[in-house]
């Protein structure tokens, strides 16, 4: 229980020093350090856990994708390769509300921190046209930015999921969310668009060419994904050709600084902070006693579900952040595959789950960096998104827990 108590004790250094505004990849980094003095571990174990996030290829690759990805996303967007996909989706879409969902979904892909900044005032001046509510714009705004969180194999999260337990297959995963985004975003449309007049933006001529450079300058998303499911590719090296596509379809007037300008090391030191938290606590054995001693006290799914939810909940509402609670929970998701015996189709089950959970705590916690963009952006309150947001929260809770009893059901 000690341990339980040092780790509480840890993350709430996180809100503390976010409301002294020390960066986000400074704080989760200092959170680590306090774990690890608090923890008790030694420094033979702590060494092996640091050699291990060099070593481990599924760390490796998590570390080095995700700085790939900051760096092709940058590029993109200094070269004006964004605003050209923007230019050719208007041309090819009829729909303006198409449109606004689809331009926040694209610019998801880049994992850019705060990016929603960017589609903000796409879909602010789009709203505006369609005189929607600028709550409802925000709203919009940033659901759509994070559908591609769940879905991009080489988003922060999906990476994360692969790093902590590498035996869960992360297309299974990306399936599973695709399921849950597939009965969720409806009910957003329903709250959100449902009511607004449909209109069509001009169309220019040639509506061929124009899907040809949509494809063409969205090539340095896509390329890496379809090399990694066809032949196995890792990330990060699809990212590195992403690079050369970038530079054939650039300027590429100072190429190699702008690459190098791109790098966002704050997100990979927030990863990188993350793995460590994780690899931690999974060394703290009264801790992970704790676990233990809950899932044998009680076998009801309801409950441990809850459980997840909560500590979830409460980990991504605190930090601002989906990996942050990922490393407490898939911890205990570890204890709970060897305490009950899950099987393989149950453990992509809980995986499901808990990433859903910790999704949720991050995308309504008030410290979530687009959300507070968005709402710099559309001049909207944070009272006012919430109150929108209430039956939507409702919704999103109502699915995960429904999905995730049948897929239980199913599998049993």
């Amino acid at each position: 229980m000690d341990q339980l108590l040092k780790t509480f004790l840890a993350f709430m250094l996180i809100p503390l020093l976010l409301r002294f505004k020390v960066k986000l990849s400074h704080t989760i980094a200092l959170t680590a350090a306090v774990l690890i003095l608090l923890s008790g571990i030694d420094f033979a174990t702590l060494a092996a856990i640091v050699k291990g996030l060099l070593v481990n290829i599924p760390s490796r690759d998590t570390i080095f994708t995700v700085l790939m990805v900051s760096v092709v996303g940058g590029a993109m967007k200094h070269y004006g390769l964004l605003g050209k996909i923007i230019d050719a989706m208007i041309s090819v879409v009829p729909s303006k509300k198409a449109v606004m969902m689809m331009i926040p979904s694209l610019i998801g892909t880049l994992a850019i921190p705060g990016g929603a900044v960017l589609s903000a005032p796409f879909v602010d001046d789009l709203g505006r046209d369609l005189n929607m509510a600028p709550s409802h714009r925000a709203a919009v705004n940033l659901i759509f930015r994070h559908v591609t969180m769940l879905l991009f194999p080489f988003s922060s999260t999906m990476l994360f999921v692969k790093s902590a337990m590498p035996e869960v297959n992360i297309y299974l995963l990306i399936f599973y969310n695709l399921v849950f985004l597939m009965l969720i975003l409806p009910i957003a449309y329903w709250l959100y668009l449902k009511k607004v007049p449909a209109e069509k933006p001009p169309h220019r001529e040639g509506l061929a060419r124009e899907l040809r450079e949509l494809l063409a300058y969205s090539a340095p998303i896509y390329i890496p994904v379809l090399l990694n499911a066809l032949v196995g590719l890792p990330f990060y090296l699809g990212l590195l050709l992403s690079t050369l596509l970038i530079f054939f379809q650039s300027d590429h007037q100072k190429f190699f600084k702008v690459l190098r300008d791109s790098a966002n090391w704050h997100t990979v030191l927030i990863i990188v902070s993350v793995l460590l938290i994780k690899d931690v606590i999974l060394e703290m054995d009264r801790l992970l006693g704790v676990f233990d001693a809950f899932f044998l006290f009680t076998s009801n799914i309801v409950l441990i579900f809850m459980l997840f939810m909560v500590t979830s909940l409460f980990f991504g509402m605190i930090t601002g952040n989906i990996t942050t609670p990922m490393a407490v929970t898939f911890p205990m998701l570890t204890q709970l595959t060897l305490s009950m015996g899950l099987g393989v189709s149950e453990i992509h089950i809980f995986a499901y789950f808990i990433t859903i959970s910790a999704f949720l705590g991050y995308y309504f916690s008030p410290l979530h960096l687009c959300q507070t963009f968005t709402l710099e952006v559309m001049k909207v309150s944070t009272g006012q998104l919430y109150k929108t947001y209430i039956p939507y929260v409702i919704g999103a809770v109502g699915v995960l827990m429904v999905s995730s009893l049948s897929l239980l059901a199913f599998v049993s």
